[in-house]
């Protein structure tokens, strides 16, 4: 494969899903160095359980909450 189409193809999927991106290249960092410690890469990936259940919850509550012009327009 050509290097410049691996970085391209990195990068779009930095953008497109940045946490999972970030979770892989960690991954196989570690797996390749072995040098990342066990207690750090479980912190990782507690931070990005935790932001991936809060960008969840914010998706299902943004769509259960009604704008306040909703409310009003059914109230009268």
């Amino acid at each position: 494969m050509d290097p410049q189409r691996i970085a391209e193809e990195l990068r779009l999927q930095l953008r497109e899903r940045p946490y999972w991106t970030i979770a892989g290249i960690v991954g196989v960092g570690w797996i390749l160095g072995r040098s990342l410690p066990l207690r750090a890469a479980l912190a990782v990936g507690s931070i990005g359980a935790r932001m991936a259940m809060a960008a969840a919850l914010e998706d299902v509550m943004s769509d259960r909450v009604r704008p306040q012009a909703a409310r009003t327009e059914e109230a009268t």
